[in-house]
């Protein structure tokens, strides 16, 4: 089994906080999205999908090599996270259209 040596540890350390980064930056920024919501949600289930597939047959053709399998596991991570972030204000949203419409109609 391949230890990790010191350099690539700091590269995946840096790596996993570039993607925390701009993780959050998107998920932040996803109540202000004016476009369809659920249209990124599936995309980002999609590149999930295909992350995790590609992990999956990495760890099994490269067993014992943990590097690659690592990075592709951090991606999983990123593109889950935002995937699920989605999925939570696509669920969000047309509940708040009902009532700002509904408050439309009031006035």
């Amino acid at each position: 089994m391949n230890v990790l040596s010191p350099a690539e540890l700091a590269g995946t350390a840096i790596f996993a906080l570039i993607l925390a980064l701009i993780a959050y930056r998107v998920i932040r920024g996803m109540p202000k999205m004016t476009g369809d919501i659920s249209a990124f949600r599936k995309r980002t289930l999609v590149w999930t999908q295909v992350a995790l597939v590609l992990t999956v047959l990495q760890l099994n053709f490269k067993a014992g090599d943990w590097r690659f399998a690592i990075i592709l596991g951090l991606i999983v991570l990123f593109t889950g996270s935002v995937w699920y972030a989605a999925r939570h204000y696509d669920r969000l949203r047309p509940t708040d259209l009902e009532s700002t419409d509904s408050e439309n109609t009031l006035k």
